[in-house]
């Protein structure tokens, strides 16, 4: 399946801040730094040759760039650190759902670790994945759940 950048960008601005918002400890990400990451995760989309890794290091730079600003007002002081380790995830998530949502297929790379959140779904840690095969099921809409 041709990869279709527009579709992307829809399903990510649609998806993307529920994701990171339910993602656990999203609560800590202020909403505005949750449009930067939507925002980021399409810029990185569009980093020609750029690896899965390197995209999602793309998106924390502009996040932590976000924290910055808004810790520099001197109107909030937020932990750059938790900010970043539940984006981390929730990225991982949001990606992982358009995959499943475009029917793509989402792989983890050789050696890693999936993270305990979006693991079912077949996210590489450490990156935004990419088309390479298989996407897991981990049950949701099976029959048996609809069995009384």
């Amino acid at each position: 399946m041709k990869f279709d950048f527009k579709k992307f960008l829809a399903v990510v601005g649609q998806v993307g801040p529920i994701i990171l918002a339910a993602t656990p400890g999203g609560e800590k990400i202020p909403k505005d730094l949750i449009g930067k990451i939507v925002g980021a995760i399409g810029e990185a989309q569009e980093i020609k040759g750029a690896s899965g890794p390197d995209k999602k290091a793309h998106v924390l730079k502009v996040l932590a760039a976000g924290v910055d600003v808004a810790n520099a007002t001197g109107r909030v002081n937020l932990d750059g650190a938790a900010i970043n380790s539940v984006a981390s995830a929730g990225i991982d998530n949001v990606i992982a759902t358009v995959h499943i949502i475009q029917g793509s297929k989402v792989a983890v790379e050789p050696g890693a670790t999936a993270p305990a959140v979006g693991a079912a779904a077949g996210v590489e840690q450490g990156g935004i994945a990419g088309d390479t095969g298989e996407h897991a099921s981990h049950g949701h809409g099976s029959g048996d759940n609809l069995k009384k």
